[in-house]
């Protein structure tokens, strides 16, 4: 099923949700309305707005304008930290075009980063629960977390295990997905209980969506993509896909691509190949893929928690997806 099919119940809350993240990125500065539309109309599914409209109404809550004003605010607060990301990792193309850094430079990018994260904890303040703005802090606090593990990693200041990869992928991507459907069971006034399991739900649905996204950077076309692939090993990421080829390579091998990733010039267009070779060889993307499924398959069973309705149907397809999807 195709994501636009999943959301299809959704799609007059997600037109209003568009509206409003237009009305809020506007500024008396015209440079800040440009580069954040730049980024905003670039691209990108809207999962996470999606999956707090998909929380709220599986929950009961199925109008109104806080769900409205809270899917904004989440996609706003995450488009706030990709311009971040993007600086920090000096990306050059974020959704297949050229990155906000690379058109405008790192201070206007920021800076505009800034804005859309205040703009964004506007509208969830909006919503007049101080419940959700702990809940949206907390995923903050999270992805700066994740950020500095990562550099850690990059400087080889921590030693790389398969759970220091999941802790990256906890605060950095998982963070902000939970947050989403937390937020969308909370809005609702929902039992604890249906919030705890859509807190659970989100969180494993955003480590399988980034463990695909891992998989797919040494996979997947690169015009499907939306970002050049091979970036995180050019970028000497250590994401699952190379850690596990490495550890089920031949003691030779592994030793050849951690002397490879050591040294002190980048890496050129060969290196990269002959590693992503040893990772299809070593089946590093086949079993990050399985493991994905794994977390897939934890986040339909807390869905068990969820009365029956068209939206919660929709979560369970929408987890589905996540797993499968190639680009």
């Amino acid at each position: 099923m195709e994501f636009s099919d999943i959301i299809e119940i959704i799609h007059p809350s997600l037109a209003e949700t568009e509206r409003k993240i237009d009305e809020f990125i506007k500024s008396d500065v015209p440079l800040v309305y440009e580069i954040a539309k730049y980024l905003l109309g670039g691209g990108g599914k809207r999962i996470r707005p999606s999956l707090v409209l998909l929380s709220s109404a599986a929950c009961g809550l199925a109008d109104g304008e806080d769900r409205i004003a809270a899917a904004a605010g989440i996609e706003l607060f995450h488009a706030g930290t990709l311009f971040h990301d993007d600086v920090v990792d000096q990306a050059e193309f974020r959704r297949g075009n050229a990155s906000s850094n690379m058109v405008w430079g790192n201070k206007p990018t920021v800076l505009v980063g800034d804005f859309m994260l205040a703009r964004g904890l506007e509208l969830i303040y909006s919503c007049g629960s101080l419940e959700l703005l702990r809940v949206v802090s907390r995923a903050s606090s999270r992805l700066a977390e994740g950020h500095v593990l990562e550099i850690m990693s990059e400087r080889k200041m921590v030693e790389i295990s398969e759970d220091f990869c999941f802790s990256v992928i906890d605060h950095k991507t998982a963070a902000l997905i939970e947050c989403s459907t937390e937020t969308g069971a909370l809005l609702a006034n929902t039992s604890n209980g249906a919030v705890k399991a859509l807190s659970h739900y989100g969180r494993n649905i955003g480590i399988a969506f980034q463990l695909i996204d891992d998989a797919l950077d040494y996979c997947s076309e690169e015009n499907k993509f939306g970002k050049k692939t091979g970036q995180d090993l050019a970028e000497r990421k250590m994401t699952l896909p190379l850690y596990y080829s490495i550890e089920n390579a031949p003691g030779d091998v592994k030793r050849k691509v951690i002397e490879t990733l050591d040294k002190e010039d980048d890496l050129d267009s060969s290196e990269i190949a002959e590693i992503t070779q040893i990772v299809a060889h070593y089946r590093g993307v086949d079993l990050t893929r399985q493991r994905a499924k794994e977390f897939v398959v934890e986040a339909k069973k807390s869905l068990d928690e969820i009365t029956q309705s068209d939206y919660k149907e929709s979560l369970g397809c929408l987890a589905d997806y996540v797993a499968e999807r190639n680009f």
